[in-house]
């Protein structure tokens, strides 16, 4: 099984590039209507390819347990056929594939197709043994079997996560050409305090995830304004610098600002956003919505679309949900913020689709025009963003 598993692990990368270049980042297929029965077959495919990376890395199926792979394959060609003949109707308004992702098909179907050979070859004899699936994994470094079968979880995982954004998908409410990260919360405490924790540099970092030191400068912008250091552990000694600063202050109401860096190691370079703060029967709603522009050109856009988006989101989300429960009298979440195990599970959480609970802070990409956790602001949140 050596070379059914070298096959299968090029196989893997370069459809990974296709997913993620291709279908996600490019075509944005997940987003668009038309697309959709073409986006139910790659949701089944992952299931797939998870079954074949793990049972190629660790596995021989012997006797009438051959009979399993024999489904498995069949499914796999079935889903492929399936989705050559939907893609061309699916990217009609797209003007048909990109010559790069037909190119990109062409090369898979080859190293398909001498995988499946290779594959059955090695199998045959097999079926003259005794009926069992027998831990027998082929003689490759022991690290690359791992490193297979943890991609065989990630794309059981991805399955179930993209599952459910598929049946979940609603034309109107997706959104289709804004990506602003939007979050908001409804906090149990009153205008003024909330807006000392969150405007206060040494109150801000106790929860936002996103800053470990935030500090005022004596120099001034041209609103008079102080200018702002912001900085980021990302762990290795390494840091993360930027400088932001107000275009507008009315506390305890609104704060509009401006942030960009030009550290190397930062993605961003620069972005705008706007925090605001309104009173209402439960405490006062708190939102945030920011968006910001990427260095590295195509490289760093895919980096953002694909992972570094999704933590901003997140870790802004995060960050509202512990700044909630503190102003609701839970001072121990303080320390709880701090664990990146616990931000971690909280990602994967959310990444694989499950939703904030009712009362908690909630985070979406969006126009910033529309609210969920209140919306009898969404009139007045529109004129404001």
């Amino acid at each position: 099984m050596e070379t059914s598993f070298y096959l299968l692990l090029i196989i893997a990368h370069l459809g990974l590039f296709d997913v993620l270049y291709f279908h996600n980042y490019k075509c944005k297929l997940h987003l668009r209507a038309e697309c959709q029965r073409e986006v139910f077959w790659h949701v089944w495919r992952h299931l797939i390819y998870a079954l074949q990376f793990i049972w190629v890395a660790n596995f021989r199926f012997h006797g009438f347990a051959l009979l399993l792979l024999g489904v498995l394959y069949f499914f796999d060609i079935f889903i492929a056929w399936a989705d050559v003949l939907e893609e061309n109707k699916s990217r009609a308004a797209q003007g048909g594939l990109p010559r790069g992702e037909y190119f990109m098909h062409v090369v898979l179907s080859l190293l398909v197709g001498a995988y499946l050979i290779v594959t059955f070859q090695t199998i045959w004899a097999d079926r003259n043994l005794a009926t069992a699936i027998v831990y027998a994994p082929p003689e490759v470094p022991m690290f690359l079997r791992i490193f297979m079968t943890a991609m065989g979880v990630i794309a059981l995982l991805t399955f179930s996560m993209d599952l459910r954004k598929w049946l979940k998908f609603d034309e109107k409410t997706t959104p289709k050409k804004s990506n602003k990260i939007v979050v908001e919360a409804i906090i149990p405490c009153d205008a003024e305090l909330l807006w000392e924790r969150s405007q206060q540099p040494e109150l801000h970092t106790l929860w936002d995830i996103r800053f470990s030191h935030i500090e005022y400068l004596e120099e001034k912008d041209e609103n008079g304004f102080n200018l702002m250091d912001y900085r980021t552990k990302i762990g290795f000694g390494i840091e993360v610098k930027g400088i932001g600063r107000y275009l507008q202050n009315s506390p305890p109401k609104l704060s509009t600002f401006e942030f960009e860096s030009d550290d190397w190691k930062s993605l961003i370079t620069i972005g705008r956003g706007i925090w605001q703060y309104k009173p209402c029967a439960e405490g006062t709603y708190f939102r945030t919505v920011y968006d910001y522009e990427t260095r590295y050109g195509f490289f760093g856009e895919m980096i953002d679309s694909i992972i570094f988006r999704p933590i901003m989101q997140l870790g802004t989300e995060y960050g509202f949900e512990t700044l909630r429960r503190w102003c609701a009298g839970d001072e121990s979440i303080l320390k709880k913020r701090d664990s990146i195990l616990k931000f971690a599970a909280f990602f994967l959480k959310r990444y694989m689709g499950f939703p904030a609970r009712k009362g908690e802070a909630k985070s979406w990409l969006g126009t910033g025009q529309e609210t969920f956790v209140n919306p009898n602001f969404q009139d007045a949140l529109r004129v404001a963003t």
